[in-house]
């Protein structure tokens, strides 16, 4: 089948792991970035150059991300007469469609004839569109590393510091364990970590600098952002790639998330910034239980929780079926994080 793939071009993006993706799995795939090409040729001839795009390759399948740099009309004509799905990692944004880039979001995926989301997806169906709940996932590309000295911490957080509860939260969990928490990630410095329990490297990592974080950090924490404070099933990328990365995951509880990911199996979980500060103090003083959960963790997601594992839902327009469900009892815990 060909399929069009409009998106980011980054490797690490959802759009470039889901063209490698379909690659493997035998299909002919060409991807369009909208964004990069507004930035070189503007706006206008992005349309036009959009539309020929889509026109000279005859895709039989469309996949579409946000679509930001392109008008509703020419995501209209090339979604025309063809399957086609969109994928929407970002849904904590449901309360906010007046502002202008999710509108745009909301109104593309009106005209998508499905519209995956990674959480919310009763919220997003109330807004009239086809809202179908498929959980983020992980490039299979992604290994664990050797060990590196010069990433190694006894807990990291990979993410940005656009939401300042982050920064709230980790301070609280690093004082109460009593160490300091290395931060990666852009917009972390002295006014939002410094000597407060955090040590921002003011590095963004990603391919295999994130693999040797995960690798090599004792702990890789994941908060939720105050947007997603609500969050049930909802998760981003960030816990799959951790957990392929080779890390020892400790993830905040939310309930709906105990049948992806197993308490004690797979991963570790909290429920506020003092029982994970206890958690990790627990998981620091058991190695073993630490390469336990790194193994198991692994072998799981890659398993069911890559972007090959998705595309037969991204395909085929149906609802996601999860590998736990009938099998295993849910446990009192679960994990989820955020971008």
């Amino acid at each position: 089948m060909r399929v069009l793939v409009v998106g980011h071009r980054n490797p690490w993006r959802m759009e470039g792991s889901v063209a490698r993706a379909l690659r493997r799995a035998g299909h002919r795939v060409s991807l369009f970035d909208d964004r990069r090409t507004r930035r070189r040729v503007g706006h206008r001839l992005t349309q036009w150059l959009a539309r020929r795009y889509a026109a000279a390759f005859s895709p039989d399948f469309v996949f579409l991300s946000k679509c930001l740099a392109l008008d509703l009309e020419t995501v209209a004509a090339i979604v025309a007469g063809r399957e086609n799905a969109m994928w929407y990692h970002d849904p904590q944004w449901h309360r906010d469609v007046e502002r202008p880039d999710v509108a745009h979001i909301l109104s593309v995926g009106r005209l998508a004839a499905t519209f995956f989301v990674t959480g919310f997806d009763a919220e997003w169906r109330t807004h009239g569109v086809r809202a179908l709940f498929l959980p983020a996932a992980g490039a299979s590309e992604i290994v664990p590393v050797s060990p590196d000295p010069w990433y190694a911490a006894s807990a990291a957080f990979v993410g940005s510091a656009y939401d300042p509860t982050r920064a709230v939260f980790l301070r609280e969990v690093a004082l109460n364990a009593g160490l300091m928490i290395r931060v990666w990630g852009p917009g972390w410095g002295p006014g939002v970590g410094g000597d407060a329990g955090l040590a921002p490297t003011g590095r963004t990592v990603e391919g295999r600098a994130f693999a040797a974080v995960c690798s090599s950090s004792d702990v890789t924490l994941g908060v939720l952002p105050a947007r997603a404070a609500d969050a049930t099933t909802y998760a981003s990328d960030r816990v799959w790639m951790t957990i392929l990365a080779g890390g020892c995951y400790l993830g905040p509880r939310t309930p709906g998330m105990d049948r992806m990911l197993l308490d004690g199996v797979h991963c570790a979980s909290y429920t506020d910034a003092a029982s994970c500060a206890l958690r990790l103090q627990e998981l620091l003083a058991h190695p073993a239980e630490r390469a336990r959960l790194r193994a198991e963790g692994e072998a799981f997601v890659r398993a069911h929780h890559t972007y090959d594992a998705r595309l037969p839902f991204l395909l085929s327009g149906r609802a996601w079926e999860n590998p736990l469900r009938g099998g295993e009892s849910p446990p009192a815990a679960s994990c989820a994080t955020s971008s």
